[in-house]
């Protein structure tokens, strides 16, 4: 079967999706409404250096975010970026403020105040990064929705992601091919896999305003970071998409059939 193509335009080129997500709404006569998630994917084209995981990563969790915070999916909570800019925000008012302190007053008299100044700024930075280590860890994607089914229910979505580096003694991970994997990636040997994307989707479904759980659960795959670049670091978005949508779709429906 040939597979469905949607065509972007950048610079008059055009890009071949890859994946079945796209429809053909050409076939919509008489008026008839086009269901949103039948409307077709489009992606802009994306180039990046693949020689560089961290590169690959942030590539790959733009693109996450962008697939989970579509219309008819999940709303964005962007609780730790305003915690980290906060808190950014607040050294950097600290800094200037200690800075214009002692240029306005003499170094005998404006030591205390500097020194206040310093080891708030210090503190103010410690926290941050603190934050960002302990409690956002590699959190790429926050969202909620609302849904009503006898009563008002939100749906959270938490998604993660890291660089993981498989070893071949190890079981391969579900999504491993079954040819040789040198005849996939050319860098592979019997002692060295390559990096893999590693993403981790929690979902919880609560009510009373998120004081009663109802049902939650969690999934986990990987991928080599060569499944979605190709030889010149061009990125197949809508393979990476159609991935991420079926991770999504699984932990959903088993986390309702729980």
């Amino acid at each position: 079967m040939a597979r469905k193509k949607a065509e972007t335009t950048a610079g008059g080129a055009e890009a071949n999706t890859g994946s079945d997500l796209t429809v053909d709404t050409s076939a919509s006569t008489n008026g008839v409404a086009v269901p949103a998630d039948a409307i077709p994917l489009t992606f802009e084209p994306i180039q990046i250096n693949n020689y560089n995981l961290t590169d690959l990563k942030n590539t790959l969790d733009d693109a996450l975010k962008r697939c989970l915070a579509r219309p008819d999916c999940y709303s964005q909570i962007h609780m730790h970026t305003d915690v980290r800019l906060g808190l950014g925000w607040a050294a950097v008012l600290v800094a200037a403020a200690t800075g214009l302190y002692s240029w306005k007053i003499s170094f005998q008299e404006s030591r205390l105040g500097v020194f206040i100044g310093v080891t708030l700024y210090a503190l103010l930075s410690t926290i941050q990064m603190g934050y960002i280590y302990f409690v956002e860890g590699n959190t790429v994607f926050v969202g909620k929705r609302k849904t009503l089914d006898k009563r008002i229910q939100t749906e959270r979505l938490t998604a993660s992601s890291k660089t993981s580096r498989p070893k071949p003694q190890s079981p391969a991970p579900s999504s491993a091919p079954t040819l040789p994997l040198s005849t996939f990636y050319p860098r592979a040997t019997s002692t060295y896999l390559p990096p893999h994307y590693h993403l981790t989707i929690n979902y919880a479904l609560t009510a009373s305003s998120g004081k009663a759980l109802i049902r939650a659960n969690k999934v986990e795959d990987e991928r080599c970071y060569a499944d979605f670049f190709d030889s010149k670091g061009n990125l197949d978005e809508a393979r990476f998409v159609a991935w991420v949508s079926a991770m999504l779709e699984k932990v959903e429906d088993e986390g309702k059939s729980q």
